[in-house]
């Protein structure tokens, strides 16, 4: 899924966050063809949810949707969902972002090929127009962009003026990301390096 490609960051940040999306196959089961897909898919949705998600696509969305959408910020909560998603055999497409390293790994250790990698090339054009790394590495974790940096820019402001707690800047910041797939936590972690 591309966009959950462009986020910015270091390996070290990186490693702290990951995109599990489950995508009913259109016109093979996100119709009547598997009575019982939408079922499976809120299955997937179940077992995200017990695995300490930092973001997930609201429960009344993907109940509705042929997507799910959740971001974690460990590997082992990711390992338990696709391992708990391959145990039960529930034959949805599940996509990983993250780190290709650790998610090679995490494939290996569960059993799974890996069957398509995406990699996203860069920026290219008069960098200059862009909002500094730091902003971008919040800014990005919405891969439809619908977190701003002037949103960004506000929220450390007000931190800084005593306004608002870092926490919830980063829970005011996470709302508008109606796909479930910024990282609540490492926008903590940014917004408290940005204060500095």
């Amino acid at each position: 899924m591309t966009h959950s490609l462009y986020r910015k960051g270091t390996i070290k940040n990186l490693n702290q966050d990951y995109v599990i999306i489950a995508m009913l196959a259109a016109g093979v089961n996100d119709k009547s063809v598997y009575d019982d897909a939408k079922e499976r898919q809120i299955r997937v949705g179940e077992i995200m949810k017990k695995n300490n998600p930092t973001n997930l696509l609201a429960e009344a969305g993907w109940r509705l949707a042929s997507i799910v959408q959740g971001c974690f910020s460990d590997i082992s909560d990711v390992r338990n969902v696709i391992k708990t998603i391959k145990e039960e055999d529930l034959g949805i497409s599940i996509v990983i972002s993250g780190l290709i390293s650790e998610i090679k790994e995490l494939c290996k250790e569960i059993g799974l090929t890996m069957h398509t990698i995406n990699l996203s090339i860069g920026e290219f054009g008069n960098k200059s127009l862009l909002p500094p790394e730091k902003t971008l590495e919040i800014t990005t974790m919405c891969g439809h962009h619908c977190v701003s940096s002037q949103s960004v820019e506000h929220y450390v402001d007000q931190i800084k003026k005593g306004k608002i707690s870092v926490e919830k800047a980063a829970e005011k910041l996470t709302a508008p990301c109606v796909c479930g797939i910024f990282n609540t936590n490492r926008a903590k972690q940014v917004l408290y390096e940005l204060i500095k």
